[in-house]
This record gives C-alpha cells, structure tokens and sequence, in this order.
C-alpha cells in the first residue's frame, strides 16, 4: 500500500478523541493533499504545443542529414564531408560567426591503433555588450555510417539534436541573453568515443578568458518513449533544479524524467548516463553540463533509425524546453 493509502486509512479508521489529535489529523490532511498537488499530475500523453520552433525546417534539416547521399554521415567519409558542407551553409545562413578561422575546427584522436582526424563545426554568436560569459551546446552529427549494403541514417542519433541546435541558434539571435556569448558545436567522432567533445574542451581550456558558465548537450531527442517524456541528465550541478524542473514543465507541458530505470537482477537501478555522450568530457574538465535525450529504443543504432519514426512536435517542444534552461539569466552551479 503506498503511504498516501496507509494515510487515508489511518484517518478513516481512528476515531478522533481530542482537540490536539484533530489538530493533528487535519495537518495530516493538508499535507497528504499538498503532496498530492506538488507531484507532477501532467498527462505526459497531451498533444504537445510549441510556440517558435518551425517543424517544417527541423524537417528538411534531418532528411537532408539522413539522405542516401550523406551515407549515414560516419566519420572520415565522403557522407561526413557532406555533413560539415552543409552545416557550414547552415550556420552561415543563421548568421553564425566561426570561433576560429573557420567554421571547421579538425581534432586528432586515436583510435583504433592509428591516428584519426575528426572536424567540429564550431559557430558562436558573440553577446552584444562586451562579455567573457559563455555558454555552450553540442550535439554531434556522425553517425555509423554504411555496413554491407546497409545504411544506418541515425535520424534520432543524432540528426535530432543537430536539428534542435539549429534552431536554438536562430531564436537566440532575437531572444539571447545579451551579456552571453554562445558557442554552437556539431561535435564529430562521438560514436567511436566521444572524441570530438574531447577535442572541444582541449580547445576551449586553451583560452582561459572563456568563462564556460555551462555546457549543454542534445542527443537523441526526436522519438519519446511511453510515457512520453524527455529525459535530462546533469541535475545534481545545478541548485534548486527541482524549482527549474517544475517551471520548465509548466512552461512547456513536457514530462521530464531526471533518470532512466531499468531492471535488473538486484531489482530497479538508475542507468548512468555520464559517461553516455559528449557531455562527458565537460564533466572531466569540471565544467556544469545538462543532458538531454531519450532512452535507448528499438530503433538506436538500427536501420530503422529513419526520419519516419520521430515525433517532431515532441523534438520541437524538447528544443523549446533546452532553450528555456540554456537562455536563463542567471544559473546558480552547485560545487564541484
């Protein structure tokens, strides 16, 4: 019996025989009733609404990227450089400004006994009073590319996220924090191991001046499981997130789960995500992140990975949602 029917009973069935137990009884009362209220009592199952995303571009960006031309967009292949092509046009049409030289930023990694090279595309929008804060949002955008005659599109991992991080990128520009600058990074290499966030931080621990006051990361966010609800890693780095949980699924009535249970012989255990994707090494270097994504789904790393199998109102109210975290004000860090 779950504490609120053993409550119930206990006031049912003991009769009240002094003023102080009725008292007592009636304090009882009103806190099992506020429990109840401050529990989320959203339907995780209501059509979902979306005030500035524009489905129709989240679209055309995940099927350009799931393409059969883009080849499941593996790193160092010909669908790769596709992939950063038409990032490059992407970020240049948003107005976006290349944090180096250019938009493609290479990193050298090993893997695999030899030395690898992977390309980053990095874009930032410079806050509009002069300012060392930053905030930055990743989401990577190879994938695994061709096996045989098979192709892997990776529509849900992580086209999705890409999609989302474009968007974020075009509502910043009207609605951004001022004092902010906001890097934007299409990380490559994360399926062989995270390689490219890797290579971002290395990069970014290069430039002291750069305040990171956050890092947030988008993978997997297109295809919700049931209930439906996104799930947001990272909470213990920030103080009061229950107060920012509650006011992001009110804004957005969008069910949040701060970890994915499963289980297991021992009974149900919290899966760790930390080490999962490219907000890992963030994590390492002891800088904040939040992570937000979907569990994994018969579709993950399957060729069914496919642009049909999304929910994109589901992506569009999820980029709204990481918009609303990213573009707070101010965002008091726990310590390390």
């Amino acid at each position: 019996m779950s504490t609120l029917g053993a409550s119930i009973k206990a006031l049912c069935f003991n009769p009240i025989t002094t003023a102080k137990e009725a008292i007592l009884y009636s304090l009882a009362l009103v806190f099992i009733l506020s429990s109840c209220a401050s529990k989320d009592s959203l339907d995780c199952n209501l059509p979902l609404q979306h005030q500035w995303v524009n489905s129709t571009q989240i679209i055309d960006d995940i099927r350009i990227l799931t393409s059969v031309e883009f080849a499941g967009r593996k790193t160092g292949s010909d669908g790769a450089t596709l992939s950063q092509n038409y990032l490059v046009q992407r970020f240049t049409d948003l107005g976006l400004q290349p944090w180096q030289t250019a938009f493609k930023v290479p990193f050298t990694y090993k893997y695999q006994f030899s030395q690898q090279q992977g390309v980053n595309i990095v874009g930032t929008i410079p806050s509009r009073t002069p300012s060392n804060r930053w905030r930055v949002i990743t989401a990577h955008y190879d994938h695994l590319g061709q096996q045989g005659m098979r192709t892997f599109h990776g529509a849900d991992d992580n086209a999705s996220g890409i999609a989302g991080l474009l968007a974020i990128a075009e509502q910043w520009q009207t609605t951004g924090l001022a004092e902010v600058n906001l890097m934007l990074v299409a990380t490559d290499a994360e399926e062989q191991g995270l390689y490219g966030s890797y290579g971002l931080v290395e990069q970014i621990q290069a430039h002291s001046e750069m305040q990171i006051e956050l890092a947030m990361n988008l993978d997997m966010i297109g295809h919700p499981s049931r209930p439906r609800a996104i799930y947001i890693e990272g909470e213990q780095n920030f103080a009061h997130f229950e107060q920012i949980k509650t006011d992001l699924t009110n804004k957005h009535q969008l069910c949040i789960r701060l970890s994915y249970a499963k289980n297991s012989s021992t009974g149900i255990k919290r899966m760790n995500w930390l080490k999962a994707s490219d907000h890992y090494p963030f994590h390492k270097a002891g800088i904040p992140w939040i992570y937000f994504g979907v569990p994994p789904h018969n579709q993950y790393h399957t060729v069914d990975d496919t642009i049909d199998t999304l929910k994109i109102d589901f992506l569009a109210s999820v980029t709204e949602m990481a918009y609303s975290f990213i573009s707070q004000p101010q965002i008091e860090i726990n310590p390390q």
